[in-house]
């Protein structure tokens, strides 16, 4: 694959290509893959992904939460990813 809109040097280019990606899985799941529920929500999620990294990335707390090479962080390991799932599907209040 040689697709110009995955190649990402910025967060804002990074969620880009999630959009880009998201848009032609939802694409693809209309025409070819039978609506699947399972493909809109990958596509979703690809698409939230990008939008979390942007608006996180420079986020200090979120930053500190997560830890780094030098710092472990307050979340265990093993909960990362569900850390990562909470900021991409945020309570609704």
């Amino acid at each position: 694959m040689s697709d110009d809109r995955l190649k990402f040097e910025s967060k804002e280019e990074f969620r880009a290509a999630c959009r880009a990606l998201s848009g032609r899985m939802h694409y693809l799941n209309r025409v070819a893959m039978g609506e699947q529920r399972f493909a809109w929500e990958v596509a979703d999620m690809i698409e939230r992904l990008g939008r979390v990294f942007d608006d996180h990335f420079e986020n200090k707390e979120t930053l500190k939460r997560f830890g780094d090479g030098y710092s472990k962080g307050s979340i265990e390991r093993d909960d990362a990813a569900v850390a990562l799932f909470a900021l991409m599907y945020p309570d609704k209040d």
